[in-house]
């Protein structure tokens, strides 16, 4: 659209320029030898009128930039304005007992047209705080630096107040936490991945408990069967696991273990004395032994009256009493 109005008084002109001298020689009776070169002087004052109309509309449409241009230049100008530093300020966090520390450079303006309050700055600092805890109160202090990202692009808008008498927004925004709510948060985190990975253990323990009761030891042929699918090539070994598969399978069913799986339990009598080459007396033997004579006066062991044997002296002289 632009292009073809600007395009519009060329146009006119050329067309003038090559019409009139014909028109002329139509009307004037000119050889052609006339009409022509007529025609070519023309165009030649068209282009000149053509070019000065061009620049004259190029110079109009850049002087109509440059207006635009100071003027947005005027409006993108901020406006002076106040701030104050907040150097540290808690606030809350999605942990209940844990809560950032904020600190940054609030800004504001007086909204014009509006009854002024009497302590800008205080309102500014609040509409900020507020504005803050909407954002941290729904991040983890795990997350500081995610939040503080958040925070800072939340903050910097220029938003005005509850009572829309001043605009305010934030600047150089950081967002910490205590070192020592840090640590305890370190702390946590490590256990609650120990007891993510304990209850994941427990669960798989309790799914293989569940497995070998109810779908392997269940009976020996069962048990059996999953020890051939485990290790195809051991069947003697499988065949020599018959039993031990029946005691377990018996002890978790609770059952009595079934008589031909039983273990056989060889009663091996102890071999003779004369197996191993041990002398063994027989009756007659013994009968001889008794008739052997026995001496009436055999000398005592030990000598009487020994020193170290008095107990036994006396135990032998209360009995001739």
């Amino acid at each position: 659209m632009e292009t073809a109005a600007r395009w519009r008084t060329p146009s006119i002109i050329l067309g003038v320029a090559v019409l009139a001298p014909l028109i002329a020689g139509q009307v004037l009776g000119w050889a052609n030898w006339v009409t022509f070169p007529a025609v070519l002087a023309a165009l030649a004052l068209g282009a000149l009128l053509v070019k000065q109309v061009l620049f004259r509309q190029e110079q109009r449409e850049l002087r109509a930039a440059a207006a635009r241009e100071r003027v947005e230049r005027a409006e993108q100008e901020p406006a002076p304005h106040a701030e104050h530093h907040v150097p540290a300020i808690p606030v809350d966090s999605a942990e209940p007992y844990y809560r950032f520390i904020l600190a940054c450079t609030v800004c504001w303006v007086p909204n014009a047209g509006v009854p002024q309050h009497g302590n800008l700055r205080g309102l500014a600092v609040h509409s900020i705080l507020e504005r803050a805890r909407q954002v941290t109160v729904q991040g983890s202090p795990t997350d500081a630096a995610v939040v503080q990202t958040r925070l800072a692009a939340e903050l910097g808008t220029m938003t005005a107040d509850r009572s829309g008498q001043i605009v305010s927004w934030a600047e150089n925004v950081t967002l910490t936490v205590p070192e020592e709510d840090a640590r305890r948060l370190d702390r946590l985190t490590e256990l609650r991945k120990e007891k993510q990975v304990r209850h994941q253990e427990q669960e798989l323990e309790q799914r293989t408990r569940t497995y070998l009761a109810e779908d392997v030891l269940t009976d020996p042929g069962t048990a059996v069967v999953w020890w051939l699918a485990r290790h195809p090539e051991q069947v003697r070994e499988a065949a020599d696991l018959i039993p031990t598969f029946a005691q377990l399978s018996a002890a978790v069913t609770k059952t009595e273990i079934a008589p031909q799986y039983a273990a056989e339990r060889l009663d091996t009598e102890r071999p003779a004395l004369s197996a191993v080459g041990w002398p063994r007396l027989d009756a007659q033997s013994d009968e001889d032994r008794r008739a052997l004579p026995r001496p009436e006066s055999a000398e005592p062991l030990w000598p009487r009256g020994s020193r170290d044997h008095g107990d036994l002296d006396d135990i032998e002289d209360s009995s001739a009493r």
